[in-house]
């Protein structure tokens, strides 16, 4: 049996007109943009140190602050040179945050960064800290190496070694005032760092590219260690 003509031209509007909210609907829909890698909570010892890692390779100082205890130091490995520009050959959160600044939002004296890739252990060994006076409970310690690559401008700096972090549990941890006034407080769910000893003194020096000259205050027989680039960016 035939359609009369009008049902036939109907039909034919209805499905056109389907056709038109399809498309329509195509253009107007866009892909979903992938979100952001999540830094790693800073739940135990060793989500510490990789969050630690994750904003070193995502040029984030924002991590750090989020970590840092407000007694954190940063203590220069016996005989790294660049320790003498700091009274005690170490330095403490504060100045820690500036330096961060220099190196990824520029402000300082040397050009800052323009990528870093940092590789720790893969698998982190966290054990009792050694130091005396403190509790296995509450305080732990982190020794991993490192790979770390450096460029800044025209000239690359590539350091191995190792490093070994000190971390305090939240209930213990000495919380700095910027994060007490944002609400954090003692909780025994979150971990901070107190301590960054570097042991990267006897490793290869900063390596130019081709036509690149040496940043200025890096003499071409300084062993290069991690604390003499934080030295830099003072």
């Amino acid at each position: 049996m035939r359609c009369p003509p009008w049902t036939r031209s109907a039909l034919a509007a209805i499905v056109l007109a389907g056709l038109l909210v399809l498309a329509g609907c195509s253009k107007s829909s866009s892909p979903t943009r992938p979100q952001p890698p999540t830094p790693p909570a800073p739940d135990s010892p060793a989500n510490v140190v990789r969050r630690f890692a994750w904003g070193w390779n995502r040029l984030d100082r924002e991590s750090f602050r989020q970590i840092l205890a407000a007694d954190f130091d940063f203590v220069y490995a016996p005989g790294d040179s660049a320790g003498s520009l700091f009274p005690g050959r170490a330095f403490g959160r504060d100045t820690m945050l500036l330096i961060l600044q220099h190196m990824f939002s520029g402000g300082g004296a040397e050009p800052k960064l323009d990528a870093v890739t940092l590789q720790f252990d893969p698998v982190l060994n966290v054990m009792p800290d050694t130091r005396p006076g403190k509790d296995p409970g509450w305080h732990k310690q982190v020794l991993t190496s490192v790979d770390l690559h450096v460029r800044a401008g025209t000239v690359d700096y590539r350091i191995g070694g190792n490093a070994r972090f000190y971390l305090t549990r939240g209930d213990s941890a000495a919380i700095p005032a910027d994060l007490a006034a944002q609400g954090a407080g003692p909780d025994s769910t979150r971990w901070y760092m107190d301590r960054w000893a570097d042991e990267t003194l006897s490793v290869i020096g900063p390596a130019p590219v081709a036509g690149a000259t040496r940043p200025a205050g890096l003499q071409a027989t300084h062993s290069t260690s991690w604390g003499a680039i934080l030295a830099l960016y003072r």
